[in-house]
């Protein structure tokens, strides 16, 4: 495949976050979309995204997550962070770099310093 470009699914309490992953190397980068992702996720989008993202792939193995499935009325962005916060240890990432795109910009924030 492309860059190692899978599509993934991590549980996350009652649902479960669509994820895709691509790269060969050292670091990680986690990419957090803005609102966008509400009307398209990332599911089946591997190879589309790591064409995109090509340019991070030798340096980074690249995580772009959706918003977690059956979002809650309401859901503020502090709760979105929670939520990946929570898929980041489901899946063992200790360490990332974290780009936030537009509203995922938020949620990078909050993340980053831990709530």
């Amino acid at each position: 495949m492309f860059w190692n470009a899978k599509n993934g699914r991590v549980q996350l309490d009652d649902t479960d976050m669509d994820y895709i992953s691509f790269g060969k190397g050292d670091h990680i980068l986690i990419m957090l979309p803005g609102l966008g992702d509400g009307l398209t996720t990332v599911k089946g989008l591997a190879i589309p995204m790591a064409m995109a993202y090509r340019m991070y792939a030798k340096d980074y193995k690249v995580y772009i997550f959706s918003r977690k499935n059956d979002l809650e009325e309401g859901c503020s962005t502090r709760e979105m962070a929670r939520d990946q916060a929570k898929a980041m240890k489901a899946m063992g990432i200790d360490t990332a770099n974290i780009v936030g795109i537009s509203q995922g910009g938020w949620e990078n924030l909050k993340t980053t310093v831990g709530f």
